[in-house]
């Protein structure tokens, strides 16, 4: 336990380490406040325990006063003392006439005793006197002093305190306030509830009075039919998914951005498409929270695949090799599309897109979600094709032969800019970076690798800007090191 020390003992540790003998004399039993005059005189730096004003008050006004004060009272004791030996010379001269003119010896040593004695006692009361008021007045202002300077410093120290008092301040204001919107959502909350229920109960009633029996009528026996085989689920024909349902299987799991960026980790609900009228949200921030939700644990799902790649590729360098190993590193290359089969290329290319990048990218080429290529062919991403399945933009020219590419799923589209990120010779320049970040031990981070994609689209710089603006306004950065909740096979939801 750390030992506490008074304040008078750091007084006289600071006599000593200044050799101020005075203080250091015990049989002269110093008060605390002398000793922090006799420090002060030698000009010693005493500890802020009365604090500026202590200081102040007592070199600039208390030390000239109580100067000047003894400089009047010894002028006044000096005529006193003055007084006083004229007297005795008028004593003795009294003395001396009373014995050369009466003598009478007798009378004159009593006479004299007498008036001795009464101016005794005169200048013995007077000496008593001044010496009862300067020692009053000198405990008066040592109280008022000791009171003016301990309230100052506590004015002092209150405004030296002052962020503290209003940071306490803002927080109750802060409570007082949340207090006031929660309990305020659950009475609109509460409201809502009981219109939609009285809406229900009439909408009832008028069913019940717009119904009218019907006389029975013998059914025909109809042929039973044979069972017709069902037709396989086509997504484009039979996707009916709408925004309010997303939006309501999100509040059900219980699915927040808030606490995926504060536990960094995101359940696994894998959309196949996208709503088809997520356009109709009024409210800007949760169409762009939605689209996130969708497609924010299809990129961490499809980054974790290839970090599991690469990190067995790196085990296996490290073993003997086998054919199943070969196999697996061969059909690497073709997907990474690695030419003469170079390792240390490969390792280059399979790595993950940091998590801010991608949702950036897919924010802005579709819109957040709301582009015709978005919701007709899960073009999230943008990428045109000459010979592959895609669709034609409405506005290109006559030269301008390319079309957006087309997926089935979105999980589709977000590998193949995985993969085309990893792969095309345009992005070398990128990967090269982010190679650089993984042997200096650094996070890969969207803001640092977001300038290296300037090829992506034609405005090259200011494409990159615009997605550096992205992620600082939306925060995407902090999903970066986001990982799958409970990553099994049983856990995921496919919609």
């Amino acid at each position: 336990m750390k030992k506490v020390i008074s304040y008078r003992q750091k007084l006289i540790e600071l006599a000593r380490i200044y050799k101020i003998f005075r203080i250091l004399d015990v049989n002269l039993k110093l008060t605390t406040y002398e000793i922090e005059l006799e420090l002060l005189k030698n000009k010693v730096p005493i500890p802020s325990r009365r604090g500026y004003f202590s200081h102040k008050i007592v070199n600039e006004i208390l030390n000239p006063f109580v100067t000047q004060l003894k400089d009047i009272l010894t002028i006044d004791f000096k005529l006193y003392k003055n007084f006083k030996n004229q007297f005795n010379k008028i004593d003795n001269s009294i003395k001396q006439n009373l014995s050369i003119y009466l003598n009478l010896n007798q009378i004159s040593k009593i006479t004299h005793n007498k008036i001795k004695s009464f101016f005794n006692f005169i200048f013995s009361s007077i000496n008593i006197s001044f010496n009862f008021v300067i020692s009053n007045i000198n405990n008066f202002f040592k109280v008022l002093t000791k009171t003016v300077i301990n309230s100052l410093n506590d004015i002092y120290h209150f405004q030296y305190e002052e962020k503290f008092v209003k940071k306490i301040i803002l927080r109750g204001v802060y409570s007082f306030f949340l207090v006031i919107l929660v309990s305020g959502g659950f009475y609109v909350k509460s409201l809502i509830t009981d219109v939609d229920g009285l809406k229900i109960s009439l909408e009832i009633k008028k069913d019940k009075i717009k119904t009218v029996k019907k006389p029975e009528v013998a059914k025909k026996k109809e042929p039973k039919k044979l069972d017709t085989p069902k037709e396989p689920y086509n997504p484009e024909t039979d996707y009916k998914l709408n925004t309010q349902t997303v939006l309501n299987l999100f509040e059900d799991l219980e699915y927040d951005l808030d606490y995926v960026r504060k536990k960094k980790l995101v359940k696994p609900i894998y959309f196949t498409r996208l709503p088809k009228d997520l356009d109709s949200l009024r409210s800007t921030s949760r169409k762009k929270e939605t689209f996130l939700q969708i497609l924010l644990p299809l990129v961490v799902a499809e980054n974790e695949r290839i970090e599991k790649d690469r990190k067995y590729l790196l085990k296996i360098l490290k073993e003997n090799e086998s054919p199943k190993k070969t196999n697996w590193i061969n059909k690497k290359y073709k997907e990474y599309r690695v030419s003469k089969k170079n390792i240390d290329e490969l390792i280059e290319k399979m790595d993950i897109i940091p998590t801010s990048i991608a949702l950036a990218q897919a924010a802005k080429e579709s819109g957040w979600g709301t582009s015709r290529f978005a919701l007709e062919g899960n073009a999230i991403f943008g990428q045109w094709t000459w010979n592959g399945v895609g669709m034609a933009p409405l506005d290109k020219d006559k030269d301008q032969k390319h079309k957006v590419l087309k997926f089935p799923l979105l999980r589709a589209s977000v590998k193949a800019y995985i993969t085309n990120l990893n792969s095309h010779a345009s992005y070398k320049k990128f990967r090269k970076k982010r190679l650089e970040l993984r042997a200096n031990n650094k996070n890969l981070s969207g803001l640092d690798l977001i300038h290296e994609l300037d090829n992506y689209a034609q405005t090259g710089k200011e494409y990159t800007k615009v997605l550096e603006k992205i992620i600082k306004q939306n925060d995407l950065d902090e999903f970066e090191t986001v990982s799958i909740d409970d990553f099994k096979e049983d856990n995921e939801l496919k919609l």
